[in-house]
């Protein structure tokens, strides 16, 4: 059996390796456009669904797996009647099944020199050369590579436009994020950190090495109109871009990161592989396959159905849902499809990651998704907090009684018992309040 994976990303590079593992008689190609490939380790099982680890990157080279076969290239081109992935220059790949994991294309904000998009190890390299000299950056976008940015920021002037009310609004309430969130504009701890670790490639002061740095933070507005080129003068000397907001603030600076979002890679692809109107992602059913048999997707380029998304589970474009659906993907190319078992990955959402050096864990309908139809007076919320060495914020949400979400934030050590809450759909609309009484051994309780 001939199988192709196409990307080298976390989703690609998990896909690949596991269906080696599955199937060792089985002939597998991954394509990737990079040398370099993204790969997953230490990994820490918390619960039944939830799992932290580490994002590497790996040479092309270094995968050991005997039945695996790595291609630099970038795919072109699919027929899908001759089964066969076209190659950029010549040159194809045929296949008896297919699985394309080729990522997304981040939005650009606008074109020009002092513009920059972060995406690979390339534009971090080049970030880190610019910011020896930045005097002031700005910041647009809310979602988890400019959580980390935030955070890693701070040897020089940093303006953050979000476009939400509160930053990290795809991750946290208002009340979580004034927990995890900026404290001041003096850099005491402003920001988060998410995904990989490249941003310890960053320098860790601005000009002359000043490990200074203020963060201004703009909420509730967007980018109306930017400037870059010659004549942005705030004072002197002349800056190289200006951004003016929806509020009416106008900010000069040196250099603008663009981290609006992503769009799915799937432009090259035929028009029978059917896309999501909204995001343009390949559709996929539970089992990851798509429209044309023989062909399945994972990671940032597909869009589940909305049929077939459990009640407990959504879609994000998380480093945590690239591995999961990698490895389930692989289990559908070697045979077995949901028969091999995903365990619970696809019937509760499931993300840990850490912000600004606490664990957050989030689970279920942690932040009410799904439930805009559902009666105000049929939610009800519950959160704790405490201080000291290691501070702590737990939120759950319940629905008619039953717990359908967790935030945790910290050291709670209750992954495991929420996550048994959440599946088991226990009433507890008599425990109230003291649910979350750091009294109250639930473990025991709910055994």
């Amino acid at each position: 059996m001939r199988c192709v994976v196409v990307g080298g990303g976390i989703a690609g590079v998990c896909c690949a390796e596991e269906l080696c593992r599955l199937r060792p008689d089985y002939s597998v190609t991954l394509v990737s456009e990079d040398r370099t490939l993204k790969g997953v380790t230490n990994v820490v099982q918390l619960s039944q669904s939830v799992e932290e680890f580490d994002v590497v990157e790996r040479d092309l080279t270094t995968l050991p797996q005997r039945n695996l076969r790595v291609v630099q290239a970038r795919a072109a081109g699919l027929d899908l009647d001759a089964r066969e992935l076209r190659l950029q220059g010549g040159g194809g790949l045929p296949y008896d099944r297919l699985c394309l994991c080729v990522g997304a294309t981040p939005r650009r904000l606008a074109e020009g020199p002092n513009v920059l998009v972060l995406r690979d190890c390339d534009s971090v390299a080049s970030l880190a050369a610019r910011l020896n000299t930045a005097r002031q950056v700005a910041l647009v976008g809310n979602g988890g590579i400019a959580l980390e940015l935030a955070h890693a920021l701070r040897g020089v002037e940093v303006v953050w436009v979000v476009r939400h009310g509160q930053i990290g609004d795809s991750f946290f309430d208002l009340d979580a994020a004034e927990v995890e969130g900026a404290r001041d504009e003096h850099g005491e701890r402003y920001g988060h950190a998410v995904g990989p670790r490249w941003a310890h490639a960053l320098p860790a002061g601005g000009p002359g090495g000043d490990a200074g740095g203020r963060l201004t933070l703009e909420r509730d507005c967007e980018v109306v109109y930017l400037h870059t080129g010659s004549g942005c003068a705030q004072g002197t000397p002349v800056w190289p871009a200006r951004l003016d907001l929806s509020n009416g603030r106008s900010y000069s600076v040196d250099l603008v990161i663009s981290a609006i979002g992503v769009d799915a890679r799937s432009a090259w692809l035929p028009l029978q592989l059917e896309r999501c109107e909204d995001d343009g992602g390949i559709l996929v059913d539970e089992e990851l396959r798509t429209s044309v048999p023989g062909v399945w997707a994972a990671g940032d380029c597909c869009t589940v159905r909305a049929e077939a998304q459990a009640p407990l589970w959504f879609q994000m474009r998380l480093w945590t849902q690239a591995r999961q659906m990698g490895l389930y993907a692989a289990q559908g190319l070697a045979g077995g499809g949901g028969m091999l078992g995903a365990g619970l990955t696809f019937e509760l959402f499931s993300h840990a990651t850490r912000f600004a050096g606490l664990k957050v864990v989030l689970l279920g309908l942690y932040n009410g998704q799904k439930l805009d139809a559902e009666p105000a007076c049929d939610l009800i919320s519950y959160s704790r907090a405490t201080e000291g060495d290691q501070p702590t914020f737990v939120r759950v949400l319940l629905l008619r009684g039953r717990m359908v979400g967790a935030v945790l934030v910290g050291e709670t050590e209750l992954e495991e018992t929420f996550e048994n809450l959440i599946l088991d759909r226990l009433d507890l609309s008599g425990f109230g309040p003291a649910l979350l009484d750091p009294d109250v051994e639930l473990d025991h309780v709910f055994d």
